[in-house]
């Protein structure tokens, strides 16, 4: 059981709406059973990158590059020579670059920065893709490059509409996921656990999302709660469907 299925088994026990039961037909839809007579599918409610590829969560990048930025910078700090310089990151999609052609035009870039004894502030073009700004900081004993925040080009814009549009795309998947079980159970519910972390007004906001959520597809009920604490956030039913 992963951590949103954690989540998502803590809430719909609090419901008490009968026994809860996990994968109650192993590993096949749904991922919880409720009173034998409701199948529930769970999903992390993440931002994708919507490409003309295919589809990505944003972490699917961002987690390991920040970690190879990490790694990268760190090996600078057997260099430190009394300053530190502060590195802002920018990235965007789709990342087409190897990570050990990243790797590389990152040492290379600081390394040649460092040569070059150019001042601060400036810009290292690591690829097509990942920028490198570059300023003064106060010197952190030990430590060449510190990172100073980032920005993923991908990441912004409505958060209603993203909200909107990453829950249509959630409903997508799981209901393609679950067309093969729907005589198996009376109702299908899609529990989706908020990793966006932008938090909505239970008054103004959801309204509107639901407003723009025609078609739930397989399922008879949507609910979104909030990751970390399984706070009930929205209700999408099909009633709200039109």
């Amino acid at each position: 059981m992963n951590q949103e299925e954690s989540i998502a088994e803590q809430y719909l026990i609090g419901l008490e709406l009968g026994q809860v039961i996990f994968e109650p037909d192993g590993n096949m839809p749904p991922d919880f059973s409720v009173g034998r007579t409701t199948g529930v599918e769970v999903r992390r409610l993440n931002q994708q990158y919507f490409g003309s590829s295919g589809t990505e969560g944003l972490e699917e990048l961002s987690y390991p590059l920040w970690g190879l930025i990490k790694k990268e910078l760190s090996k600078f700090d057997s260099k430190f020579t009394g300053n530190t310089y502060l590195i802002g990151v920018e990235y965007s999609r789709p990342y087409n670059e190897s990570f050990k052609a990243t790797k590389k035009s990152i040492r290379n870039e600081l390394e040649n920065f460092l040569l070059r004894g150019d001042p601060p502030p400036l810009d290292l073009c690591i690829n097509n893709n990942l920028n490198f700004s570059v300023f003064g900081g106060k010197p952190i004993p030990g430590r060449t490059f510190a990172l100073a925040g980032g920005l993923d080009h991908n990441r912004g814009g409505s958060i209603l509409q993203m909200y909107i549009d990453n829950i249509n795309f959630c409903i997508d998947h799981k209901s393609n996921k679950i067309e093969p079980y729907l005589k198996m159970y009376k109702d299908w519910w899609l529990l989706l656990v908020d990793d966006m972390g932008w938090g909505m007004d239970l008054i103004t906001d959801s309204a509107y999302v639901k407003s723009k959520i025609n078609c739930l597809e397989n399922f008879n009920r949507i609910v979104i709660i909030r990751n970390g604490d399984g706070k009930f956030l929205l209700d999408l039913d099909q009633n709200y469907a039109v």
